[in-house]
């Protein structure tokens, strides 16, 4: 029976339900580790239809590997934006090599590169704390990314949080619940996804306050959070292991993460990200931004598609910060 929005719908409340089991919310965080591109619901029902899927892509992207999709596969259907249009995302096996094809990016982490990703990762977030062996140095970068990003949907946590177990934690309270999972969350992910066991590192314990997060909206704030930190990291660590692998000879000599190129520099443009972080564009050219934290000043100027920019500003997850008041 073909996929109807009200049956995806239905099928995400189910799954979202068996979510808050934390060994469920575990096999999730390693499945969306690899399909940390996906946003929290879309990775929610892939997870639910196709949870040993390796690379999840649309039709149009597998096309330009020259990996037509085989016939008969139906795919993963998701709801995409607001509407009721469904988009289709299929694993690499619902594809076929052709003499067009190309190489997928796939990667997997080697223990030769387990050092070049530390020096990645803190080029990106700053010096770690721990980097005494590479689990210590992935679950250090969990708690940095998620220092630099637990506030942005916080206030939005508190509006929701009625009626669900949060109820009755104060503002410190919430905070505190909320980085913990998030936290061991990210780092879950980041462990499962460099094929370092996390069992070890992360017990169930260390998931304990999941369960508060028991209301549609509350598991969707986390889950969105948890993702997106842990997919800014992988990011990072998916260019580092292609470029090590790449060039395995220059790996040591090269710098962990190039830094950006730059673009054409730009009256500086401010904007005001959810939960209040403020970034400043600073350059540009016709594919992509270039822009900074306000508050991370050492942190190097991050690039992204003018695409994704729009679409950000689009949808309200930035704004133009108003104009200064003329003392």
């Amino acid at each position: 029976m073909p996929a109807t929005y009200d049956s995806l719908r239905a099928l995400s409340r189910q799954t979202m339900k068996k979510l808050l089991d934390v060994q469920e919310w575990r096999k999730f965080l390693a499945f969306a580790s690899r399909s940390f591109k996906l946003p929290f619901p879309a990775q929610v029902l892939a997870y639910a239809q196709r949870p040993d899927a390796a690379a999840l892509m649309k039709s149009s992207e597998w096309d330009a590997f020259g990996r037509p999709v085989k016939k008969g596969c139906h795919g993963v259907p998701v709801p995409e934006g607001r509407g009721k249009k469904l988009v289709y995302y299929y694993d690499i096996a619902d594809t076929r090599e052709t003499d067009e094809s190309r190489p997928v990016p796939l990667w997997h982490v080697r223990p030769e590169n387990q050092k070049g990703i530390g020096k990645a990762l803190e080029s990106y977030l700053g010096k770690l704390e721990d980097a005494s062996g590479f689990a210590e140095t992935l679950l250090a970068a969990a708690r940095k990314a998620t220092a630099y990003t637990v506030d942005d949907r916080l206030d939005d946590l508190a509006a929701h949080k009625p009626g669900s177990l949060l109820e009755e934690l104060d503002g410190d309270s919430l905070l505190a619940a909320y980085s913990t999972v998030m936290e061991n969350s990210v780092g879950y992910m980041l462990l499962a996804r460099c094929g370092i066991e996390p069992a070890p590192h992360l017990t169930g314990e260390d998931f304990y306050g999941l369960l508060d997060f028991n209301t549609p909206s509350t598991l969707t704030i986390l889950g969105s959070a948890v993702t997106e930190t842990a997919a800014m990291c992988l990011s990072v660590i998916a260019k580092a292991v292609r470029r090590m692998q790449a060039a395995p000879a220059e790996a040591e000599r090269a710098p962990a993460v190039p830094k950006p190129a730059l673009l054409q520099p730009v009256p500086e443009k401010r904007y005001t990200l959810q939960g209040g972080w403020e970034l400043a564009v600073v350059g540009s050219d016709a594919e992509s931004i270039l822009y900074s934290f306000i508050d991370l000043p050492e942190q190097e100027p991050v690039p992204v598609s003018r695409k994704d920019f729009d679409q950000w500003l689009a949808a309200g997850f930035i704004q133009p910060a108003p104009a200064a008041i003329p003392a």
